[in-house]
């Protein structure tokens, strides 16, 4: 912000808090605080072109205790309130932030890279908004995308479906199951858990690292009638 600028800023805050409005009654005592603030607020922008930052917007907040900060009970805003925010909003700016491919030539490293900072800087400072990209996809595109997803999602196992059974059973293969005994009901007269359920404490807790050794002895038991399937 230029003298200007502070200035305005400051009749502004003197609206708000009268301790600031007697700093500003004597004529040498207001330009001395202008130049001071001027001086500390040179790299703070008045405000953005994007709408998303304001001074005096910052200075109201300020006094109406934002965010529970009691301190404009106790001070009059200061430079380094001013500072403070924008810092937090600088920061938000940058994380929004994408750099531009450069104009420079890549092989020249140092136009290149000085012209990433100077775009970061120019950002930081407030006088330009930060770069944003985002994918554009038109509906026919979308709708390619959802096609592939959607081939991906319904592609077949080159293993036959006996066989991927077969493997899931003996606790191998992409489908195998890491309790087979759960295709049977627990015999155990504390649990009594259903087919496909977790066998169960005897205060109702599931068990999820193991299961009950009946289950698993009753499991083996029917596989080996049945010819190695569960019934």
């Amino acid at each position: 912000m230029n003298r200007r600028q502070i200035a305005a800023l400051l009749n502004y805050a003197a609206t708000l808090d009268s301790r600031v409005r007697r700093s500003l009654v004597d004529e040498h005592q207001a330009a001395r605080t202008i130049d001071e603030w001027a001086a500390a607020l040179s790299h703070v922008p008045a405000t953005l072109a994007d709408g998303s930052w304001d001074a005096t917007t910052a200075v109201r907040r300020y006094y109406e205790q934002h965010r529970g900060d009691r301190t404009a009970r106790y001070f009059a805003i200061e430079p380094h309130h001013l500072l403070a925010v924008w810092a937090e909003h600088r920061h938000a700016l940058m994380n929004r932030h994408t750099d531009p491919v450069p104009a420079a030539d890549p092989d020249d490293v140092a136009a290149y890279r000085a012209e990433l900072a100077d775009t970061r800087a120019a950002v930081a400072t407030g006088q330009t908004s930060p770069a944003l990209y985002r994918a554009a996809l038109n509906n026919a595109r979308a709708q390619r995308v959802a096609e592939l997803v959607a081939g991906v999602a319904e592609a077949r196992v080159y293993v036959p479906a006996d066989a991927a059974q077969q493997l899931a059973a003996a606790g191998l293969g992409a489908q195998r199951e890491r309790f087979p005994e759960l295709a049977v009901a627990c015999p155990v007269p504390t649990c009594r858990a259903a087919a496909r359920h977790r066998c169960k404490t005897p205060s109702g807790r599931e068990l999820r690292e193991h299961t009950h050794d009946a289950r698993q002895q009753f499991y083996a038991r029917i596989t080996d009638d049945n010819g190695g399937a569960a019934a």
